[in-house]
């Protein structure tokens, strides 16, 4: 029962994600268009960063539908396996069939179709520009980030990576120095040379 209220559901995800690559795919090109045209002494950069970031959010849902897609297969192939196992199992086994010895065979099967499917060169295509674009779009996000920063004057998140990185250096240098003073007494022979000292 489950098998089959989940395969309409998993079939109608798969047409979705092929309809909204195709429409995608074409709003995701005017919106590049705007964002690579020649750049206007009157157009802002940050509507141009408006522009590349709307752009690379359509490339990840574009890129994320033909992900699904290709994702979705290996569950109707399995649930066809797994239906042609039910149906070929005789009445004396069918008995004796209980939900674990079911589930032991579908999730063999669908452990096949899954390794099979995260091998094949189409996924790993998909998974590839997938990550792409997702990186791409977190790289305008960052953009849109620090010119908004700079726009209100406020610190960007390379403002703070520096100064952790300085503060990192401070107190490594101030470990240094309060070791070196701990250590000179050990070096000078034993004597103390602390203030108040014997």
């Amino acid at each position: 029962m489950w098998f089959n209220s989940m395969m309409p559901f998993l079939t109608t995800r798969a047409a979705d994600s092929l309809f909204a690559v195709a429409q995608c795919g074409e709003i995701s090109k005017t919106i590049k268009r705007m964002a690579e045209a020649p750049r206007l002494a009157d157009m802002w950069t940050f509507d141009r960063q408006v522009y590349a970031l709307m752009a690379a959010s359509m490339d990840v849902s574009q890129c994320m539908a033909a992900y699904h897609a290709i994702a979705s297969v290996p569950w109707s192939k399995a649930y066809e396996r797994y239906s042609a196992t039910l149906a070929g199992t005789k009445e004396e086994d069918a008995n004796d069939f209980g939900w674990r010895k079911a589930f032991k065979a579908w999730s063999a099967i669908a452990n096949e179709e899954l390794i099979s499917t995260q091998r094949s060169k189409d996924f790993l295509a998909a998974q590839r520009e997938l990550l792409r674009a997702t990186l791409d779009l977190r790289t305008r996000h960052q953009e849109m980030t620090d010119s908004a920063g700079k726009l209100f004057g406020v610190p960007n998140q390379r403002d703070f990576d520096e100064l952790t990185r300085q503060i990192t250096e401070l107190r490594r240098e101030l470990r240094a120095s309060l070791r070196a003073q701990r250590d000179a007494p050990e070096r000078a022979g034993g004597v103390d040379t602390q203030p108040g000292g014997e």
